[in-house]
């Protein structure tokens, strides 16, 4: 059976991912998905509402299912829509994890702007909905500090709060086991987010995972440092603009630093396969050259020639295949979320849960382990005569990278 996206799901641009949980794991038929837009005559008609502060250099890049008049759908509303939100176990079965033995002795710090007060609090919640262990004195699994390393934290902010529970939360779906650190930046100026990302490193996390992104600029490589820390891998999303983020030629930063691991977003659904499930590139995941970052010794020349190609690998991240977080801040609830920070904040788990993070270049694993991919072949998500640069297909390809996690052996 197929299943076309109808786009009648009402979708919100948020800062931040909203968080949704689901108790117990969905039990959707098998569908494959289409990368249609067509509407149905009954369609509800997609709305797109920003969130983040139109003046802030770095967006949020997520989105929350939601009704037309922008409030989000419960779970009730979701089922009303056919839509089932993936919880941990969905996540650990559709990328053969093994979250339950790995990455104890892991640290994943989740950088964003502001903070988020009640992050701790909807964490547990989350946990306990999908029966991943607790944080407790005897498993201290989460902390908070500051870009300047302090304890007291950035001032609170509901659409940043969103994006620091996805981050949380879906990372710990991949890595259970692992120690979560929240570092709020200032304000989401790059200059704040770059030092807390920096904070992060020298706080020794293992993998940092960049819950932000804009598009290229004139002057991006000044903080190009910032993300360059041996030692850690660093995930960032591919952007959710498209191909060339709304062909406009740009990728997304962080993204397109040669130091990090550009995660980009694909649509995952129930198949009747070996797998159980099938995965396409995602309409609106970014993909294509960088404007200015070189390319890096670690990837092929290519269409890009001697710029950097996005993206590196890729994740679930579609509003319409949504995963299922849970907020108290800002938007209350059960959300189904999508946008391209779910699937970093995902591999950032995979990466800590391998426990291989101080491996010389990252992106060179990924290209010689490929059969520890799932090699995502179908899908597009813009127009570039065809090639691989927005166009899914056997090997690497700009919407999806070198594939989607199957274990963690190319990690």
């Amino acid at each position: 059976m197929r299943t076309r996206f109808t786009g009648r799901r009402a979708a919100v641009a948020v800062a931040a991912l909203a968080v949704l949980a689901v108790v117990g794991s969905a039990q959707a038929q098998p569908t494959r998905p289409v990368a249609d837009t067509t509407a149905a005559t009954t369609a509800t008609p997609r709305a797109i509402d920003p969130v983040c502060a139109p003046d802030t250099r770095a967006a949020c890049l997520l989105s929350v299912a939601a009704a037309p008049d922008g409030s989000p759908l419960d779970r009730t509303a979701q089922a009303a829509q056919d839509l089932r939100p993936y919880t941990a176990a969905d996540l650990q079965q559709a990328y053969q994890l093994p979250s339950e033995r790995l990455g104890g002795r892991q640290t994943i710090a989740v950088v964003a702007a502001y903070d988020n007060p009640y992050a701790e609090q909807d964490l547990a919640v989350y946990r306990e909905a999908n029966q991943l262990p607790a944080c407790t004195e005897a498993f201290p699994c989460f902390r908070r500090v500051n870009q300047r390393g302090g304890d007291e934290p950035p001032p609170g902010d509901t659409s940043w709060g969103l994006s620091i529970n996805a981050g949380l939360q879906t990372a710990s779906a991949a890595c259970p086991n692992c120690r979560l650190l929240l570092v709020g930046a200032d304000s989401a100026d790059f200059g704040d987010l770059g030092a807390a990302v920096d904070q992060a490193a020298a706080q020794g996390a293992d993998v940092i995972v960049a819950m932000f992104g804009a598009r290229e600029y004139a002057g991006e490589m000044d903080l190009a440092a910032h993300y360059d820390h041996p030692g850690a891998v660093i995930t960032a999303p591919a952007g959710d603009a498209g191909f060339g983020l709304g062909n406009t030629g740009a990728q997304s930063v962080p993204a397109a630093y040669g130091t990090v691991i550009a995660v980009g977003g694909t649509s995952l659904y129930r198949d009747t396969n070996a797998r159980g499930w099938g995965e396409m590139a995602m309409p609106t995941t970014g993909s294509g050259c960088s404007v200015y970052v070189p390319r890096p010794s670690s990837q092929a020349k290519g269409l890009c020639g001697d710029k950097r190609t996005v993206t590196d690998v890729a994740a679930v991240a579609n509003i319409d295949t949504p995963v299922a977080l849970y907020s108290s801040y800002g938007y209350p609830g059960w959300l189904a979320v999508g946008g391209t920070p779910i699937a970093a904040a995902l591999v950032g788990g995979v990466y800590a849960l391998a426990s291989n993070t101080d491996s010389p270049e990252p992106r060179q694993r990924l290209a010689r382990q490929s059969r520890h991919l799932n090699d995502v072949t179908d899908g597009t998500n813009g127009q570039c005569g065809g090639s691989y640069l927005c166009t899914a297909g056997r090997g690497y390809d700009g919407p999806s990278g070198y594939g989607t996690p199957l274990g963690i052996g190319a990690f």
